[in-house]
């Protein structure tokens, strides 16, 4: 990379740290597009990419192995400092023969979890030895920040051992009170079977995964918790439900009963997070919080998911928070409009209901 192009990546990212953006989207033929409080935006001010630009920024970005693994399977997503101050989520892929690079921001300082607004019954639960924790949400939905607010309250707090399998490692956690060990898949370890094997052996604690990447690993996580750890998992939902079903659908139809009977005697709870337009601009976070009392390991045991909703909404007073409630709990504060948080609504007809007492 010339001294030219080190220079214009540098004033690029440096001139977008600290701002309300998430993402930087580099493609050839386009001037660079960021995502700022959930929305795309052009960099007008910047030169339109080319495919040379973007070749040589893939050799400051990556390491010789990483572009080997690019050149192979043709996407890679890794962890990156740059300037030894600014940690960097990069995702390589083609399109139309050529990469593009699409780059998350990473925070450099980790807000706590009431911070991030999240329920004060979650904050509870991380006090559990044991069970099984799913941080749910959709991509940008601040699932990584939450698990990694997660396991650093315990780190400030507890006397642990906590291992992570991560793909790519985002937040640098550093030893406080307790032991971090960080395994990236694809540079500490080969694989997460291999991670994940081996952590029954190792006299750990805490345990974080940032995807449920196989049924091998949700098997692995269930065993953990049930084993006596205390497991934090990153999925893909959009409710609470959702997650359950799609846990159990996982497996083939032979395995599914011996899965939703390993889920309900493992969970504790699952958490699906939202960030949504405020009025005024910037984002907000809304939550869902299910918390596995005996009624909800029931239903689970039963396969009665659909019961779930219910038991969210009636469930108040023992820490649930269910999504709707939380929406319309927004709207009566002034912090979203109406029409916005009914379209991020699970139920759209008990959402108004709430909305009207």
């Amino acid at each position: 990379m010339s001294a030219t192009e080190t220079a214009i990546l540098q004033k690029i990212l440096t001139s977008l740290a600290g701002q309300q953006v998430s993402d930087l989207h580099l493609r050839a033929g386009s001037q660079p597009v960021v995502r700022r409080d959930g929305e795309l935006e052009v960099m007008t001010a910047e030169e339109i990419v080319t495919p040379d630009f973007l070749e040589a920024v893939l050799v400051i970005l990556l390491t010789p192995q990483q572009r080997s693994s690019l050149e192979t399977d043709r996407q890679v997503t890794v962890g990156h400092t740059f300037m030894s101050r600014m940690r960097l989520r990069i995702t390589v892929f083609y399109q139309r023969g050529l990469p593009e690079i699409a780059i998350r921001f990473v925070p450099p300082n980790l807000k706590s979890l009431r911070e991030l607004g999240l329920p004060a019954s979650f904050e509870r639960i991380i006090g559990a030895d044991h069970g099984l924790v799913i941080i749910a949400g959709s991509y940008g939905s601040g699932r990584t920040t939450t698990l990694a607010s997660c396991l650093q309250a315990i780190n400030q707090t507890q006397v642990k051992h906590i291992a992570t399998v991560e793909e790519p490692i985002e937040y640098m956690l550093t030893g406080d009170k307790s032991i971090i060990d960080q395994r990236e898949v694809g540079v500490d370890t080969v694989s997460w079977e291999e991670a994940t094997e081996s952590i029954p052996n190792e006299d750990v604690d805490v345990v974080g995964f940032s995807r449920l990447a196989s049924p091998t690993i949700i098997t692995s996580a269930l065993s953990l918790a049930l084993g006596g750890k205390l497991v934090f998992a990153i999925m893909e939902a959009e409710s609470c439900v959702q997650a359950v079903e799609q846990l159990v659908v996982s497996f083939t139809p032979d395995n599914q009963a011996l899965t939703r009977s390993k889920l309900a005697d493992a969970l504790l709870a699952i958490l699906v997070q939202k960030l949504i337009p405020r009025v005024g601009g910037g984002r907000v976070l809304v939550s869902e919080l299910l918390i596995a009392t005996p009624a909800v390991r029931s239903v689970i045991h039963e396969g009665k998911d659909y019961q779930l909703n219910n038991l969210l909404l009636t469930s108040r007073e023992e820490g649930m928070v269910a999504l709707d409630r939380a929406l319309a709990e927004l709207v009566k504060t002034g912090e979203v409009m109406q029409e916005v948080a009914l379209s991020y609504a699970l139920d759209k007809e008990v959402f108004q209901s709430i909305l009207r007492r």
